[in-house]
């Protein structure tokens, strides 16, 4: 009998083992993550995170019904704590790109009524200089008649 437990721990020790050598095979070295990249890294290892998360969550809650006990349940709100803080992080990385595109739409909307606004003004405007707006007036002016009276009042 002591053969066998020998065996089945040496079985043990040396599953052990193949996954402690598996792991280190698994790690790789990573790539940096550029600037540009990083906000479709965030949004699609969040998004991965956040579905793990909840999967997990489904799991955990399944095995605390079974058996609950007061680890568990704490892992259980840990969990969930860490996959809403995950979520809103995603909903807020959202917001801020909603409102991004909203105010550059909102930017290119104003300049365009500018634009307009300063079009009909242009096109309302009569653009001449002061000197021919006076030869305007004075080709289209008409001598006016008038008779000389004499003011007894001054004189």
């Amino acid at each position: 009998m002591d053969e066998e437990i020998n065996d089945e721990v040496g079985t043990l020790l040396d599953q052990l083992q193949a996954v402690n050598v598996k792991v280190k095979e698994v790690k790789k070295e990573r790539d940096l993550i550029t600037k540009e990249e990083l906000e479709k890294f965030t949004i699609e290892n969040g998004a991965t995170l956040v579905q793990d998360a909840l999967e997990m969550v489904s799991t955990v809650k399944d095995f605390i019904i079974s058996a609950p006990n007061a680890e568990d349940v704490e892992a259980l709100a840990g969990l969930i704590k860490a996959a809403s803080s995950a979520i809103d992080s995603l909903n807020q990385l959202t917001i801020a790109d909603k409102r991004s595109n909203t105010s550059v739409k909102l930017k290119e909307m104003d300049i365009a009524s500018k634009k307009e606004l300063q079009q009909n003004n242009i096109e309302h405007k009569q653009l001449a200089t002061r000197e021919e707006i006076f030869k305007m007036l004075t080709d289209k002016a008409k001598p006016i008649e008038a008779e000389i009276v004499e003011d007894k009042r001054l004189g």
